[in-house]
């Protein structure tokens, strides 16, 4: 796969969908001729490449399979996915953003830096290329890894073999801890504004290396307890992202440089079209809590947050249905979400991490019911919501510190997904097929994939199954399961 240019694939996704980041990705004058592109301009080019594609179409996967948000009665772009029926060919552009846009020039940040003796930019490449590669093989199961990033223009590997789930994984943990030993704060090499995601603090990205391992070894808890508690002992004293520290990319309201949700559905091709919707599975949750953070992430209609069924686009609402907020980069109508920022990792999902770690035995410190709360009042603080004491009060929402640990797992992952409502979608989404929470979800109404069956994989692209001899001969089935699937 590995390719002599940096960005045609992803300024190709780019042309299809709508402006995201161009500014940062156009690092080739000539498309046919690679030029030596020094690491500074490479590594923000990776980066764009990995937030594109979360911000884009990963928030909207998550937004609708993890129940914020369903399909406007009154359009019909996403009616597939609320029917539980995406074709292979919907999965195209974000595989080249995570397996080209994002990996493969990620590794190309690893080798330019190795070759200029820049150990940070180093780092930086093996963690962000560690994120993208746990992001791939917990969407599809089997990818690319060992040789997705490897060979040369003199011997390129153009099909690389697909490697199981379990043994990425160990492959992510190493990426981790080799490029966690990298890391020198007071190196004086180490990325300034190129960093779009830290500037080149490199004791944050010492945070995100041991929040990022965090996630991994929490990832394996139902399938092999044993492997993932010792993965995550090994981070006992070690500090995790912090309060005001939260992994994201900021945009601007300049064309091209837009939050890259926004920037499609504000484009020309879907005309600021509402498409997406208030799903009534989280906004029940929220009303039902009497949880202020409804308004943050949602508009009112008239005095109230409106929202419909999963999967109901077939019964027009007899009222308008209410749109995600700004916040969220989701609302066409509102120039406000050029500036939503795109978040790999945030300070409130490094403290619900914690606090399962904690519950489940494998760490000790803090109290689960510390940093339970404290995931809760980071994610008001983020959206400048109110009220973190009273809500955290109220007796359905108190941490559970008597239940049993399933019964604390509920209620930190529950948390964790109103945390995550329209900002890590796919992340929320990932977690509810890993631990089954929340538990309040619905089956949507214009599913067709029979009883009591949920999306549970992505299907490959037809590209790759027909390019790649090395690609599975046959592909998923949309309710398939991953390897450490509840």
């Amino acid at each position: 796969m590995k390719k002599n240019i940096i960005t045609l694939a992803f300024l190709s996704a780019l042309l299809l969908s709508a402006p995201g980041c161009k500014k940062f990705l156009d690092v080739n004058k000539d498309p046919n001729h690679a030029v030596d592109v020094t690491v500074d301009v490479l590594l923000p080019s990776a980066q764009s490449g990995l937030t594109f594609a979360l911000g884009n179409t990963l928030t909207i996967d998550g937004g609708i399979w993890g129940q914020y948000w369903t399909q406007s009665p009154t359009s019909s772009q996403y009616k597939n996915l609320d029917q539980y029926s995406p074709s292979e060919g919907d999965f195209g552009n974000v595989w080249f953003n995570i397996q080209v846009d994002a990996l493969e020039n990620l590794q190309k940040v690893i080798d330019k830096g190795n070759a200029t003796n820049k150990k940070q930019y180093v780092a930086i490449g093996m963690l962000l290329k560690a994120y993208a590669a746990q992001l791939s093989t917990d969407l599809w199961g089997d990818v690319p890894f060992t040789q997705a990033t490897q060979g040369d223009a003199t011997t390129p590997i153009l099909y690389p073999k697909f490697d199981t789930q379990s043994d990425i994984y160990t492959g992510i943990v190493k990426l981790i801890d080799d490029a966690t030993k990298l890391i020198d704060p007071d190196d004086p090499n180490a990325p300034g504004g190129d960093d779009l995601i830290y500037g080149g603090d490199m004791t944050k990205w010492l945070h995100f290396a041991n929040t990022l391992k965090l996630r991994v070894g929490l990832r394996l808890a139902k399938k092999d307890a044993t492997r993932a508690g010792n993965i995550v002992k090994t981070l006992q004293g070690a500090d995790f992202i912090q309060p005001g520290e939260s992994a994201l990319q900021n945009f601007n309201s300049t064309g091209g440089q837009t939050n890259p949700l926004y920037g499609a559905m504000a484009g020309s091709v879907l005309g600021r079209i509402t498409n997406l919707v208030a799903s009534s599975t989280a906004v029940n949750f929220f009303s039902g809590n009497s949880d202020p953070r409804l308004n943050a992430f949602y508009n009112k209609v008239g005095s109230a947050v409106v929202g419909i069924p999963q999967g109901s686009f077939n019964n027009p609402p007899t009222t308008t249905v209410s749109l995600p907020s700004a916040a969220t980069g989701a609302n066409p109508t509102d120039a406000n979400s050029a500036f939503a920022p795109v978040k790999l990792m945030t300070d409130y999902e490094a403290d619900f991490l914690q606090a399962e770690a904690i519950a489940r035995g494998w760490l000790t410190g803090a109290t689960a019911a510390d940093m339970y709360n404290q995931g809760i009042t980071d994610n008001f603080t983020a959206y400048g919501v109110d009220g973190a004491a009273d809500y955290m009060a109220q007796p359905a929402i108190a941490y559970p510190a008597g239940g049993d640990v399933e019964t604390q797992v509920k209620a930190i992952i529950t948390q964790k997904w109103a945390a995550m409502c329209g900002n890590q979608t796919i992340e929320a989404w990932t977690e509810w097929r890993r631990t089954g929470y929340p538990s309040f979800f619905v089956i949507s109404k214009a599913s067709i994939i029979g009883a009591n069956r949920w999306p549970g994989i992505f299907l490959y692209p037809s590209s790759e199954l027909t390019r790649n001899p090395n690609a599975p001969k046959t592909n998923h089935l949309v309710y398939d399961k991953v390897w450490w699937a509840n």
